[in-house]
């Protein structure tokens, strides 16, 4: 598996976009209930933020971990941040703090950070991925030839390997 970044909500300033703004009162509690349901189903604890936040920061963090050798780790540690509350993936800060407890140095993921070192990477992901139909998050490509896009139950996702393990 390889993660790529992409960013949905480019538009989206630097302290977010309130979600309720966004998506409207009914839309954005049916998404709020949808995935703290298929959390809870794996055993996921998920506190979804009232923002719709700006990512570029967070995937340049993780790009910046990848070029490192820590991806995974930070990754993991992004993850849990977001959804754990325990930290703003659009903050400086938290993002340097994260970081290091992934065991990256922290003047020069903040200098990376502050640079937008990897805008390009960002961009040039996200028009790959809109050229080829990716429009949301999580997106899986099983076998370069299936896409299953958003957060799906994992009989979905097993019904796809399986299908493309009988065509291989």
């Amino acid at each position: 598996m390889t993660w790529r970044p992409y960013e949905l909500h480019p538009e989206a300033p630097v302290e977010g976009i309130p979600r309720e703004a966004y998506f409207g009162r009914t839309r954005s509690e049916q998404m709020r209930s949808y995935m703290q349901s298929v959390a809870h189903s794996v055993g996921l604890e998920m506190e979804s933020r009232d923002v719709i936040i700006n990512s570029r920061r967070a995937l340049g963090a993780a790009e910046f971990a990848r070029e490192r050798g820590r991806f995974d780790e930070m990754h993991l540690a992004l993850f849990k941040a977001h959804w754990e509350r325990t930290g703003k993936l659009e903050v400086v800060d938290d993002l340097v703090r994260i970081g290091e407890s992934a065991g990256l140095d922290a003047t020069e993921l903040r200098r990376a950070i502050e640079e937008d070192r990897y805008a390009r990477v960002i961009d040039e992901n996200r028009r790959v991925a809109s050229s080829v139909g990716i429009d949301a998050i999580p997106a899986h490509v099983f076998g370069r030839r299936y896409l299953v896009l958003g957060a799906q139950p994992y009989e979905v996702l097993k019904e796809v390997a399986e299908r493309v393990a009988i065509e291989s």
